[in-house]
């Protein structure tokens, strides 16, 4: 039976090689598409193929990848016909993860425990793995062909109560491969995602899963400044129907409790200003590569500036201000404007990057359905790019995608100094080496409105006793950061 596509479905297929192909290999979509892609994409529609009794592992899979396929298709229709905002799109596709993991975490946990019982706590009570999404996936901002980050955790040591007993640890690393196969393996239909679990304690060369204990140990005794920047975004993906009650939220309860300490501090936090010192000069490094000039996420301007910004912001304030403690970062940027951390354009030209940046991002992950942050260099490709985001052509898009960047990089560089950029220019006044007028027609041609005051404070805080007996290194620290 032959499927009439809808006409004004054009601009999707004509941008979108992966789409047009798809719909050539199974037509049967098309009907399917045609009667919901005026609508976003819905809980409801994802959970729809699951809701079945699979003959096996295989059935599962094919079936997985095939409820990617349809999602996909969904989104880039809603995308690049102009129906769907940023939001929706990032909402969609943290929504199939969080149905597709909670689907297979459900699935393989049911069957490992018809094999060896189910794990239990020191209570007797059976547990289950917490799956916590990070970075994009934790923030519920997902791209669309996006990668996901997992770490596996479980409440707490023991063994399984079934006739073929195995330990807790032996019973959630099994399962974790098993969920880590089910979603990222290759097959005939593709993959549903590619699973990252670098993030997790020791990395690669750590255990796969760790329980609570394990966890607390490793940030007390191991745990480094990178890994509180990476844990912001942490978010416990488990749901459903298999995941309710009450110890799960206990669980989730003492995650939290363990989780926030290492990333926020109550304290200001001179070791955390120092590192992110440090990880922004490697930024500026590496957006100085010649191979990263065409990236829009990486390189100068790009979606990992806008981040780094809100996310120090969080991680030396988040502390003090709990209302700091969110994830999406358009969020953080709002309330960082509300707070008067960053002024109000500051905000608008972060935000409008940002939504502009992940839409050309979008774009160009639509055409193959691949993982790419690089702007193309064939003519034709600039084209369609240009057309999808509703430009004349290249060079228009080009001026107006240059302008968000140099608005972000200027930003980058405003709002945290760069270390290997020499002196900061209020050092002199910091440290009171500079005469009274001078101080005064620096800090004026800054904004302050009491220049005279605020140097009047400086000079008590430099002879206070709680300045001079300051170690020297903690003193050294605050003059570095003082300035700034």
């Amino acid at each position: 039976m032959e499927h009439t596509i809808d006409p004004r479905w054009q601009p999707a297929l004509e941008h979108s090689t992966y789409l047009s192909n798809l719909l050539k290999c199974r037509p049967a979509l098309i009907p399917e598409l045609a009667a919901s892609w005026q609508q976003a994409l819905s809980e409801d529609i994802l959970m729809a193929p699951l809701k079945q009794d699979f003959a096996d592992d295989d059935a599962v899979r094919s079936t997985l990848r095939r409820l990617r396929h349809r999602a996909m298709a969904h989104m880039a229709l809603r995308d690049l016909c102009g129906l769907a905002s940023l939001s929706e799109i990032v909402e969609s596709m943290t929504m199939l993860a969080d149905v597709t993991t909670n689907f297979v975490l459900d699935y393989y946990h049911r069957q490992l425990v018809s094999t060896y019982g189910e794990p239990l706590d020191k209570a007797g009570q059976a547990q289950r793995m917490m799956i916590i999404g990070m970075g994009k996936l934790g923030g519920r901002e997902l791209n669309v062909s996006s990668d996901v980050d997992y770490i596996f955790v479980y409440p707490e040591e023991g063994d399984t109560n079934g006739a073929r007993s195995i330990e807790n640890y032996d019973f959630f690393t099994r399962l974790g491969k098993r969920v880590i196969s089910a979603l990222g393996d290759l097959t005939a239909d593709g993959q549903v995602f590619r699973v990252d679990m670098r993030l997790r304690p020791n990395g690669d060369s750590g255990p796969l899963v760790c329980s609570l204990d394990a966890l607390e140990n490793y940030f007390i005794t191991q745990g480094r400044e990178w890994e509180r920047y990476a844990w912001i975004k942490s978010r416990v993906m488990n749901s459903g129907p298999n995941a309710d009650g009450a110890a799960l939220g206990e669980w989730m309860l003492a995650l939290r409790r363990i989780s926030r300490p290492f990333v926020f501090r109550k304290y200001l936090d001179f070791g955390a200003i120092n590192a992110m010192r440090d990880l922004h000069a490697q930024i500026r490094r590496e957006v100085a590569r010649k191979d990263k000039v065409d990236h829009i996420k990486l390189g100068p301007g790009g979606i990992r500036e806008i981040e780094f910004i809100a996310q120090v912001f969080q991680l030396i304030r988040g502390g003090r201000d709990a209302a700091l403690q969110i994830r999406p970062t358009l969020s953080v940027l709002k309330l960082l404007a509300e707070r008067k951390l960053i002024p109000p354009e500051t905000e608008s030209e972060l935000r409008e990057a940002y939504v502009f940046l992940r839409r050309v991002e979008h774009r160009l992950q639509y055409v193959e359905d691949k993982q790419t942050h690089m702007l193309p260099e064939a003519d034709d490709t600039r084209a369609s790019l240009a057309r999808s985001m509703d430009f004349a052509d290249w060079p228009a898009l080009l001026e107006v995608l240059n302008q968000h960047r140099e608005k972000v990089s200027r930003h980058f560089g405003e709002i945290f100094s760069d270390p290997e950029a020499g002196e900061h220019p209020l050092t002199g006044v910091w440290m009171g080496q500079l005469d009274e007028e001078t101080s005064i027609e620096t800090l004026g041609n800054l904004g302050f409105r009491q220049p005279k005051e605020t140097i009047s404070r400086l000079a008590e805080l430099r002879i206070s006793n709680r300045y001079l007996q300051l170690p020297t290194t903690n003193r050294s620290r605050l003059d570095a950061v003082g300035p700034a």
